[in-house]
């Protein structure tokens, strides 16, 4: 019989190793693995029959290693994880070997965790002078959060480790559903003050479904807030529900701060200098790359970048067989799919930050490389003489949509920056957004100048819209419509419903309540919160409700209230119509420049949009009703002027400064019956009827 006394990697001997028992510590969690051990049958040709001395030396083990296992569940809970040799009796199979010079690992997290930042530190540590931060998109930057994918690598020991840094917010899932095929095991952040959060259910579901190893990381523990304990508990308590097995729920636990680049095993109290704890659980814990070196070429494309003088650039994970720059390939999209030919003119391997050109990839390692025009993510890189392509990617459905068109409004293509008006080409940059993006999706609209597209979330169409304008474009889109879908089993419609988290401060947990309430939102849950005399709230509410929920809640909590969102499940839908906003839009009759007489005189109807000697056209919407109907005004006008003196000298009023929206402030507050004109410089509103759009 095969039995090692090594760690969890250690290979097998060809005899029975002695077992000693004081080696044995206790292990890190409430459970243990058992002992494994296969069939003498598949052992006969390695080491014969078994003896009876085997087969009690292996009895009386396994009862130590559980006997062990109960004394240290107490300490297990608390984090302080010890390394219990792992005895197990394994062959392996012919022909797969494992590549002990790499690890392959992806970071997922709620937003905000500190998932890049920690992944800058891992950076500096591992060598790189001068970090430059992965999320170096002006988007990413502007908003503090990251948006696409990325890859990086480190060198640690002698190990190249494979990082992919991924999204955190619950709209861009789908970067984390395809970019998980290519990580062996994932990094778990957790905020040591908020604990997990609806995306950290999300993204952990998606984890245990691929059956990775998971390594939580419980982040930023140098909070004044942090509460260590209680965030293991829950983790703990999360895996469970999630249906996580007893060797997933034994998972390692490290205590880090990413700002500080600081980290340890054994608490919040005795972090070390660096981050050296958490490299060394990332060597020891992730599984090694495993190679079958009879199978033929096999790569999924799970991410698309573009260059403009190489063309589209292809990134996955080399399953197996070699890439070499020149080598002639085939393309296939699933079994069936059509095999299509091409050739690898650049070959790039992922060295810190940047890409690092090469000549050959071995399997198990990440790349790139450009040569093949059409090719979309999901799509297999097999060798031409046996094509045998991997399962496409899937992702879960969009439940938002909008309808994006030309722009029609008077003011259409006056801008200097407005380079890309016409509908082939909104059509060809849409399209172009499905092929790098699987939670989007595009199909026809109302005429032949829209075009209907589908995506997780308003953040997530509102992050294309913005991307489009500063790429030059003009167009139009309606308001934000949720998709409903036909239950299979019962004929139904149904409507997807969302999880929505809510901290808040105690001040203002009434409001929340209110607001809540008149949305039809369902309280699930409600505890305290990591700051003093706050309260985290947790509803179960349909996604056409929550349209326009997290500016109404910064209004209302003056900006103190933080809402995050997931996709729950699918619910019925009871057909009811639910009110975007509570107050009506102001609009104007006429077109020329808003006056200062005019805004004055209507300063009380509501606040406006636009400000003095600002250019409008009739139909558009200048300003928030205080009241819930629409108001018609002319603001052009201007203040009659005669010969004929006032008999008292005038008052001087000041007006009141204009609101200032970005694309996702539009999104929440625009009605059905409104279209929303995006431009290079600046957003307007408008009445669908003034446009002659239905």
């Amino acid at each position: 019989l095969s039995i090692s006394s090594g760690g969890r990697g250690a290979m097998a001997t060809s005899f029975v190793a002695p077992v000693n028992l004081s080696q044995v510590g206790a292990p890190s969690l409430a459970r243990s693995r058992p002992l494994e051990v296969k069939p003498t049958a598949q052992l006969s040709g390695a080491s014969g029959a078994w003896s009876s001395h085997a087969w009690c030396a292996s009895l009386m083990f396994g009862a130590v290693a559980t006997l062990h296992a109960t004394r240290g569940s107490n300490s297990a809970r608390a984090g302080r994880r010890s390394r219990l040799p792992r005895f197990v009796a394994t062959l392996d199979k012919p022909g797969i070997i494992e590549r002990e010079d790499i690890r392959n690992i992806a970071i997922i997290a709620h937003v905000d965790h500190g998932k890049t930042t920690l992944t800058n530190a891992l950076m500096k540590q591992c060598g790189l002078e001068k970090v430059k931060s992965m999320d170096s998109d002006q988007l990413e930057q502007e908003r503090g959060i990251t948006i696409l994918a990325k890859n990086a690598a480190v060198s640690y020991k002698g190990i190249k480790i494979n990082i992919v840094d991924t999204p955190g917010h619950a709209d861009f899932g789908a970067e984390v559903e395809r970019i998980l095929n290519m990580a062996d095991a994932c990094l778990l952040l957790v905020d040591a003050a908020e604990g997990p959060m609806p995306q950290t259910k999300f993204v952990l579901r998606q984890a245990l479904k691929l059956k990775k190893k998971i390594i939580v990381c419980i982040n930023k523990v140098d909070k004044p807030a942090s509460r260590v304990d209680w965030v293991l508990d829950t983790t703990f308590d999360l895996f469970g529900c999630l249906g996580a097995d007893d060797e997933a729920c034994d998972f390692p636990v490290v205590y880090a701060s990413g700002f500080q680049g600081v980290a340890s095993n054994e608490g919040p109290d005795s972090l070390e200098k660096d981050l050296t704890p958490l490299l060394d659980t990332i060597l020891e814990e992730t599984p090694c790359p495993k190679i079958d070196n009879s199978a033929p070429l096999q790569m999924l494309v799970s991410n698309l970048d573009y260059d403009d003088y190489v063309g589209r650039i292809c990134i996955g994970r080399l399953i197996s067989g070699d890439l070499k720059v020149g080598q002639e390939v085939g393309i296939k999209y699933g079994e069936d799919g059509e095999l299509r030919k091409g050739n690898v003119t650049k070959l790039w391997q992922f060295n810190n930050n940047d890409r690092v050109p090469t000549d050959v990839i071995k399997a198990g390692d990440i790349c790139c490389f450009s040569g093949i025009g059409e090719v979309k993510i999901g799509d297999t890189v097999v060798d031409l003489e046996t094509p045998m392509a991997l399962p496409p990617i899937e992702v879960e459905e969009p439940t938002v949509a909008m309808e994006f068109t030309i722009n029609k409004s008077p003011f259409a293509a006056r801008l200097k920056e407005s380079t890309k008006v016409t509908a082939p080409q909104v059509k060809a940059r849409l399209e172009k957004e499905c092929l790098t993006n699987l939670a989007i999706r595009m199909d026809g609209g109302s005429t032949s100048e829209s075009f209907k597209v589908k995506g997780r979330g308003t953040l997530q169409l509102g992050i294309l819209m913005e991307n489009m304008r500063r790429e030059g474009f003009e167009f139009m889109v309606s308001a934000p419509e949720v998709l409903l879908r036909e239950n299979p089993d019962t004929g139904k419609q149904e409507e997807p419903y969302e999880e929505v988290v809510i901290d808040v401060p105690n001040d203002f947990q009434g409001v929340i309540m209110e607001e809540m309430q008149r949305k039809q939102g369902v309280l699930q849950s409600m505890e305290a919160g990591a700051v003093e005399n706050s309260t985290v709230l947790t509803f179960e509410i349909p996604t056409r409700c929550t349209i326009g929920l997290p500016g109404k809640f910064a209004q209302r909590t003056s900006g103190s209230a933080v809402m995050s969102s997931q996709f729950s499940h699918w619910g019925p839908f009871d057909g009811s119509e639910v009110k975007i906003r509570e107050k009506g839009s102001i609009a104007t009759t006429a077109t020329g420049k808003a006056t200062y007489y005019s805004l004055l005189n209507f300063q009380l109807k509501g606040r406006f949009f636009v400000e003095h000697a600002e250019e409008v056209y009739a139909g558009q919407v200048i300003g928030m009703h205080n009241r819930e109907t629409d108001l018609t005004v002319n603001i052009t006008k201007e203040k009659a002027v005669s010969n004929v003196r006032a008999a008292c000298a005038q008052v001087t009023e000041n007006l009141n400064g204009k609101i200032q929206m970005s694309i996702d402030d539009w999104l929440g507050f625009m009605d059905t019956d409104e279209v929303l004109e995006v431009t290079p410089l600046e957003c307007r509103l408008a009445k669908k009827t003034a446009m002659k759009m239905k």
